[in-house]
């Protein structure tokens, strides 16, 4: 991390705001509640075997979490990933009672391309979650009971640390910190605010519940729209077409906010943004932590945000309970999982990139590899191969492909040269040579 601290305290506290903010708090319209249409949060029965419909017999389900190894662990130097959950808690119930996650999402920084991007988990996910109160016992059930199961059984740091647990043993990839938060404090942040400004695609109604009765005949009509916080809340939250269109519907909020957020009215927001949000989420990000996430927080593009889901890897299932679950198809949602962790900025350029070694020196590149997919660089871009013949180590951007030339001298002890007259290296974008003793580096 290279950022310098060159702003006042107010201009800090702006930044916090606007980022914290965005994936804490702006990104509180994920927190909806789901009580008006799936009333009771009592813990449900665990380890629910699944069976395919169609079926009348139960069935193993292939569990991410158990059948493959994923891709290889993001770092904390290459990725800082915040577990967010929306509870589906009434505001005049304890904070100590079993609630679900119906609200699951992961929001990622890449602290190489300063970007934001956020992965929701559908609730009715089919996984492993913990069961009891010792690690490493698992139940299979919807994702968003995780909370729930850990509040109820006592597992150790409640029902935050399951759900963290759940994810990072189902998806492979590591949480390094939580957010929970509940729907008391949503109408206060988008108002203050001011609200927000969204296009609405299409005509949304619902008549059997009170969720959009603060707009004229339950009905949201498509187009331009200013949202109150009431307004943006009801719209978060209906689901009459299904949970993924409303991931959908919470994506373009979350858009509005962020860009509601950077306007430049802002700054002038910061007393009253931080006096509504403050008492409206727990986390586990200390106050020494502050400082180190107010310098993340001016490297990270706001008008950038990057929406995935993993609902394109979910088929529909029904548990012998009746309750629909959805399964995993694991294979498609590692691929989802490992374009969300790849370098936004990388992946536009789509670079072609040999990492060329010296003979005997294969196990370096291997590791070179490793390296460059830790940090955001899809093996899918990268390939190894021997060096005919002596060459002088160094990184060369052999067709203009800037982004890509610039990480990597980041990523290797290496400098980045003009390529010599007469190399030929055909289908390469960039040539990273290495030399026998050539270090890898971290940004």
């Amino acid at each position: 991390m290279r950022a310098r601290i060159t702003r006042r305290p107010v201009q800090v506290a702006a930044i916090i705001v606007a980022t914290l903010g965005a994936v804490y708090l702006s990104l509180y319209t994920y927190a909806r509640v789901d009580h008006y249409l799936f009333p009771g949060n009592e813990v449900s029965v665990p380890a629910v075997p699944a069976y395919v419909p169609g079926t009348n017999i139960g069935v193993s389900v292939s569990l991410p979490g158990v059948s493959k190894s994923g891709p290889t662990p993001w770092t904390p130097d290459a990725r800082l990933n915040i577990l967010v959950l929306g509870l589906d808690r009434r505001p005049w119930e304890p904070e100590e009672s079993s609630f679900r996650s119906d609200t699951m999402f992961v929001a990622s920084i890449d602290r190489h391309a300063g970007r934001l991007q956020l992965l929701a988990i559908p609730r009715d996910t089919w996984a492993e979650i913990p069961y009891g109160n010792e690690p490493g016992v698992w139940a299979e059930n919807k994702i968003n009971a995780a909370y729930s199961y850990g509040q109820f059984y006592k597992y150790p740091g409640g029902g935050a640390a399951a759900a963290v647990a759940a994810v990072e043993h189902n998806f492979n990839f590591d949480i390094h910190h939580f957010v929970v938060i509940d729907w008391v404090g949503f109408v206060q942040l988008i108002d203050a605010l001011g609200g927000i400004d969204l296009v609405v695609p299409e005509d949304i109604s619902d008549f059997g519940t009170d969720v959009l009765d603060v707009f004229p005949g339950n009905t949201v009509k498509a187009g331009p729209h200013h949202m109150d916080g009431a307004q943006a809340l009801g719209y978060s939250r209906v689901r009459v077409d299904g949970d993924i269109k409303r991931i959908e519907r919470q994506q373009l909020v979350i858009r509005a906010v962020a860009d509601k957020s950077i306007s430049l009215g802002y700054l002038a927001k910061i007393p009253e943004l931080w006096e509504a949000y403050r008492g409206s989420f727990r986390t586990d990000v200390q106050t020494a932590q502050i400082p180190g996430f107010a310098l993340l927080a001016r490297q990270v593009d706001l008008e950038a945000i990057e929406t995935f889901s993993l609902a394109p890897a979910l088929y529909g299932g029904v548990a012998v309970d009746g309750q629909l679950i959805l399964l995993p198809n694991r294979d498609e949602l590692y691929t989802i999982i490992d374009r969300f962790f790849a370098d936004p900025r990388l992946r536009d350029e789509a670079p072609a990139i040999a990492i060329e070694y010296p003979e005997g020196q294969e196990e370096a590149a291997r590791q070179a590899l490793a390296h460059l997919e830790t940090y955001g660089v899809p093996r899918e871009f990268v390939h190894l191969k021997q060096a005919e013949s002596p060459g002088e180590p160094g990184i060369f951007d052999l067709t203009g492909k800037a982004y890509t030339a610039g990480k990597l001298t980041a990523l290797f002890d290496l400098r980045l040269l003009d390529p010599p007259v007469g190399l030929v290296a055909e289908g390469v974008d960039v040539l990273v040579r290495l030399g026998p003793d050539t270090a890898l580096k971290s940004p």
